[in-house]
């Protein structure tokens, strides 16, 4: 039996199907501007430049910043992330920034090699769990990975954009509030990094000798 037809449809199959699939192109289109249109209005991504060593400002110019919620993380677990007790480092970061994959391999790493410190390092996503579960498992990520959906942490540290980096000293303050991507593996990094650790390390030392005394 031969296919119905509207009546006064006279087009041929083969210019339904063109029909049709032009049809389909323009709704796939609608959706992924939609998407696009949605994400922009939760994030701002920071210009694209190229990656900037982390800099820290100096002990007197550090303003009082604190962050203490329960946050789910990636693949699995609740982890209580609180400032005010060791140095903490926040990178907000999304798998699909342009080079969000080479952004997480370099923390990472850099995790790695300061994992016998008090510096405690994390990534801060507000991607559904599935597909950022899925990222850390691709990449073999062994730093933190936690998600933000609801916005807990950006209420008490905002990200004005991504990637956003928040590093806290001992004391809860913003040792560092940089917008953009961090160049994680250069030696002004690592520096930083180990400048804030070492004022821990002095102020340990001051508080046992108070005690000693």
């Amino acid at each position: 039996m031969p296919p119905t037809t509207r009546a006064g449809d006279t087009a041929s199959p083969a210019t339904r199907a063109i029909r049709h699939r032009h049809v389909a192109l323009v709704i796939a289109l609608v959706l992924v501007g939609g998407i696009l249109l949605w994400r922009s209005q939760l994030v701002r991504l920071a210009p694209t430049e190229h990656p900037q060593a982390l800099t820290v400002l100096d002990e007197s110019r550090r303003p009082p910043l604190a962050c203490d919620v329960v946050l789910p993380a990636a693949p699995v677990g609740m982890i209580h992330l609180q400032s005010g007790h060791h140095p903490l480092l926040l990178h907000y970061w999304a798998p699909w920034e342009r080079h969000g994959r080479a952004q997480a391999a370099a923390l990472d790493s850099l995790a790695r090699d300061f994992r016998t410190s008090d510096l405690e390092i994390v990534l801060v996503c507000s991607d559904p769990f599935p597909s950022v579960a899925r990222f850390v498992a691709r990449q073999r990520l062994r730093l933190r990975v936690l998600l933000d959906g609801p916005g807990e942490l950006r209420a008490q540290v905002p990200c004005p954009r991504l990637p956003h980096t928040v590093l806290f000293d001992r004391e809860g303050r913003a040792a560092t509030v940089q917008s953009g991507e961090i160049d994680w593996l250069a030696p002004a990094t690592r520096a930083a990094l180990t400048r804030v650790l070492e004022e821990t390390a002095r102020a340990d030392t001051v508080r046992r000798h108070a005690i000693s005394v």
